[in-house]
């Protein structure tokens, strides 16, 4: 059943599915863990944005395999850059998040995942497509996912229950072809022994009535953005950032101190702020914080 709702939704958004191009995981860290185990080996490189989710860095590391970042712009994505970087790396495998990316909050557009799609599909190079945030858009829904835009492509997109709905709903899952959604569940069968069916019931019926419990979500954290964009402008007027479209936090840049040494003193008040060296590489982004604006104040 949860199968089913979860390829007619991808259907919905403009990438017909069938259920047995789907595969339901233990959330979509769990997913990128097993598509690494079927896709690389020791030694391989893996390309991701810089910054990006630290969690999927260390999920990289930990399969013994090379992360290997192309800087994001100021605005958009450097698809250059990312054809450069695929061109002298080899990647086995390219994780990239275009919908309302962690950290920045930004989206990728069509004419931008066209261009991706197709680099992939000229490069050979399979894509991890994380769209765990899809569902938090402020203003406008983003693209069609961008493995509709060239069939051609090796195209895995993994999402999630979780950041749309409750954290604590540790529901994921791969949309692959049919052909690599029976080589993940063979590649599954050591790792751990399923998904539990109370979660996948209660995540259907979630998605089943997602058109009507996601708006409140949608409104609770856009009105929660504009206040922090808000006292941010009032209390730090040097501080720059850029509204995100979309996700759940700012990516700032401060003027003249290091996040790290912001965060301690953060931290010596009970304040918990991550640091912009988490998201990057080799202590990259130390200029750089990541500001949520989901808890109420």
């Amino acid at each position: 059943m949860l199968r089913e709702a979860i390829a007619r939704r991808y259907s919905e958004r403009g990438l017909p599915t069938r259920p047995d191009e789907v595969m339901v995981v233990n959330g979509a860290l769990s997913a990128f863990a097993l598509i690494l185990r079927l896709f690389t080996g020791p030694g391989d490189r893996v390309v991701i944005d810089a910054p990006t989710y630290p969690m999927a860095i260390s999920a990289i590391q930990g399969a013994s395999c090379r992360p290997v970042g192309v800087a994001l712009p100021q605005q958009g994505w450097d698809c250059d850059g990312l054809a450069a970087t695929i061109a002298q790396t080899a990647p086995r495998l390219a994780w990239l998040m275009p919908d309302f990316h962690n950290p920045t909050g930004r989206c990728m557009d069509a004419p931008t995942r066209q261009r991706v799609a197709d680099i992939a599909t000229r490069t050979r190079t399979t894509l991890v497509i994380d769209e765990t945030m899809a569902d938090l858009w402020y203003n406008a829904p983003p693209p069609p996912p961008l493995a509709s835009f060239n069939p051609d492509a090796a195209v895995l997109t993994i999402g999630s229950a979780g950041k749309s709905f409750w954290g604590g709903l540790r529901i994921g899952w791969i949309r692959a072809s049919a052909r690599t959604i029976a080589s993940l569940i063979q590649a599954r069968d050591s790792l751990d022994l399923g998904t539990p069916l109370l979660e996948q019931l209660a995540c259907s019926w979630l998605l089943e009535n997602a058109a009507t419990l996601l708006p409140p979500r949608r409104n609770m954290l856009k009105a929660r953005r504009d206040m922090c964009e808000t006292l941010m402008a009032e209390y730090f007027p040097r501080w720059r950032f850029s509204p995100p479209e979309g996700g759940l936090s700012f990516w700032v840049e401060l003027p003249d101190m290091l996040a790290t040494l912001f965060s301690a003193r953060a931290e010596s008040q009970g304040i918990h702020i991550g640091t912009g060296t988490r998201f990057g590489l080799e202590g990259a982004f130390d200029r750089y914080l990541r500001l949520p604006f989901t808890a109420a104040g």
